[in-house]
Protein backbone atom coordinates (compact mmCIF):
# COMPACT_ATOMS: atom_id res chain seq x y z
CA UNK A 1 0.00 0.00 0.00
CA UNK A 2 2.36 2.43 0.99
CA UNK A 3 4.23 1.36 -2.91
CA UNK A 4 1.57 2.35 -4.39
CA UNK A 5 0.74 5.74 -2.49
CA UNK A 6 4.73 6.70 -2.93
CA UNK A 7 4.33 5.76 -6.66
CA UNK A 8 1.48 8.29 -6.90
CA UNK A 9 3.17 10.97 -5.45
CA UNK A 10 5.82 10.41 -7.76
CA UNK A 11 3.53 10.46 -11.06
CA UNK A 12 1.90 14.19 -9.38
CA UNK A 13 5.48 15.08 -9.22
CA UNK A 14 6.43 14.30 -12.98
CA UNK A 15 3.05 15.54 -14.12
CA UNK A 16 1.11 17.34 -12.45
CA UNK A 17 3.58 19.67 -10.76
CA UNK A 18 5.03 21.16 -14.44
CA UNK A 19 1.44 21.55 -15.67
CA UNK A 20 0.56 23.69 -12.63
CA UNK A 21 3.50 25.48 -12.19
CA UNK A 22 3.93 26.50 -16.12
CA UNK A 23 2.65 30.47 -16.99
CA UNK A 24 0.24 30.64 -19.47
CA UNK A 25 1.46 34.25 -20.24
CA UNK A 26 4.85 33.25 -21.33
CA UNK A 27 6.87 30.93 -24.44
CA UNK A 28 8.32 27.93 -23.48
CA UNK A 29 11.06 27.60 -26.11
CA UNK A 30 12.15 24.11 -25.31
CA UNK A 31 11.58 22.91 -28.91
CA UNK A 32 9.80 24.81 -31.63
CA UNK A 33 6.33 23.12 -30.92
CA UNK A 34 6.50 24.14 -27.67
CA UNK A 35 7.30 27.79 -28.40
CA UNK A 36 4.01 27.71 -31.32
CA UNK A 37 1.70 25.81 -28.54
CA UNK A 38 2.76 28.37 -25.60
CA UNK A 39 2.58 31.23 -28.27
CA UNK A 40 -1.13 30.23 -29.20
CA UNK A 41 -2.06 30.48 -25.45
CA UNK A 42 -0.33 33.72 -25.27
CA UNK A 43 -2.10 35.08 -28.35
CA UNK A 44 -5.71 33.78 -26.28
CA UNK A 45 -5.18 35.43 -23.10
CA UNK A 46 -4.87 38.78 -24.99
CA UNK A 47 -7.97 40.45 -25.04
CA UNK A 48 -7.50 43.41 -27.70
CA UNK A 49 -7.83 42.17 -30.69
CA UNK A 50 -5.18 44.96 -32.21
CA UNK A 51 -2.67 43.85 -29.60
CA UNK A 52 -3.28 40.28 -30.62
CA UNK A 53 -2.68 40.85 -34.26
CA UNK A 54 0.52 42.89 -32.96
CA UNK A 55 1.85 39.80 -30.76
CA UNK A 56 0.97 37.31 -34.13
CA UNK A 57 3.08 40.23 -36.55
CA UNK A 58 5.99 40.47 -33.51
CA UNK A 59 6.20 36.32 -33.38
CA UNK A 60 6.37 35.88 -37.05
CA UNK A 61 8.77 38.26 -37.97
CA UNK A 62 11.14 37.75 -34.97
CA UNK A 63 11.09 34.00 -36.18
CA UNK A 64 12.48 34.66 -39.69
CA UNK A 65 14.89 37.18 -38.00
CA UNK A 66 16.04 34.90 -35.49
CA UNK A 67 16.34 31.64 -38.11
CA UNK A 68 18.02 33.85 -40.52
CA UNK A 69 20.70 34.96 -38.17
CA UNK A 70 21.84 31.76 -36.32
CA UNK A 71 18.92 28.61 -37.22
CA UNK A 72 16.13 27.72 -34.95
CA UNK A 73 17.99 27.80 -31.44
CA UNK A 74 18.44 31.41 -31.83
CA UNK A 75 14.88 31.88 -32.14
CA UNK A 76 13.95 29.78 -29.31
CA UNK A 77 16.34 31.51 -27.23
CA UNK A 78 15.51 34.74 -28.15
CA UNK A 79 11.64 33.68 -27.50
CA UNK A 80 11.70 31.81 -24.55
CA UNK A 81 10.84 32.86 -20.63
CA UNK A 82 9.06 35.83 -22.44
CA UNK A 83 5.49 37.23 -22.33
CA UNK A 84 3.74 39.02 -25.06
CA UNK A 85 4.90 42.72 -24.44
CA UNK A 86 8.40 41.28 -24.26
CA UNK A 87 8.10 39.65 -27.69
CA UNK A 88 6.38 42.60 -29.23
CA UNK A 89 9.12 45.12 -27.48
CA UNK A 90 11.81 42.82 -28.89
CA UNK A 91 10.60 42.66 -32.46
CA UNK A 92 10.22 46.87 -32.63
CA UNK A 93 13.95 46.77 -31.72
CA UNK A 94 14.91 44.43 -33.95
CA UNK A 95 12.03 45.62 -37.19
CA UNK A 96 13.74 49.27 -35.72
CA UNK A 97 17.46 48.18 -36.06
CA UNK A 98 17.10 46.54 -39.46
CA UNK A 99 14.64 49.92 -41.13
CA UNK A 100 17.99 51.94 -39.77
CA UNK A 101 20.59 49.54 -41.61
CA UNK A 102 17.92 49.98 -44.48
CA UNK A 103 17.60 46.46 -44.80
CA UNK A 104 15.78 46.13 -48.32
CA UNK A 105 12.62 44.15 -46.93
CA UNK A 106 11.43 46.78 -44.35
CA UNK A 107 12.56 49.85 -47.10
CA UNK A 108 9.07 50.34 -47.31
CA UNK A 109 8.59 51.08 -43.97
CA UNK A 110 9.52 54.26 -41.76
CA UNK A 111 9.48 52.05 -37.95
CA UNK A 112 7.49 49.17 -36.57
CA UNK A 113 4.50 51.33 -35.89
CA UNK A 114 4.34 51.91 -39.78
CA UNK A 115 4.41 48.28 -40.40
CA UNK A 116 1.97 47.41 -38.30
CA UNK A 117 -0.16 49.86 -39.55
CA UNK A 118 0.20 49.06 -42.73
CA UNK A 119 -0.18 45.61 -42.33
CA UNK A 120 -2.84 45.46 -40.32
CA UNK A 121 -5.16 48.44 -41.85
CA UNK A 122 -7.58 46.08 -43.57
CA UNK A 123 -7.62 43.39 -40.98
CA UNK A 124 -10.61 44.33 -38.90
CA UNK A 125 -10.19 41.49 -36.51
CA UNK A 126 -7.89 38.70 -36.15
CA UNK A 127 -8.22 35.74 -38.16
CA UNK A 128 -8.05 32.51 -36.83
CA UNK A 129 -9.03 33.30 -33.53
CA UNK A 130 -8.85 29.99 -31.44
CA UNK A 131 -10.69 31.25 -28.75
CA UNK A 132 -14.37 30.66 -28.86
CA UNK A 133 -16.56 33.63 -28.83
CA UNK A 134 -19.02 33.32 -25.80
CA UNK A 135 -22.88 34.83 -26.06
CA UNK A 136 -22.25 37.30 -23.90
CA UNK A 137 -18.96 38.78 -25.22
Amino acid sequence: MKAVFALLVIFGIIFVIPVACSGRGEIHGSSLRTAYESARLVKNHIPDDSKRLEFQIAFGTLQKIKTEEGGTAAFLKAVDGKNAEEIIALAREEVNARIAQGDPRFAKYQSWDDMIVQLTKDTPKVIGREREQKAYE
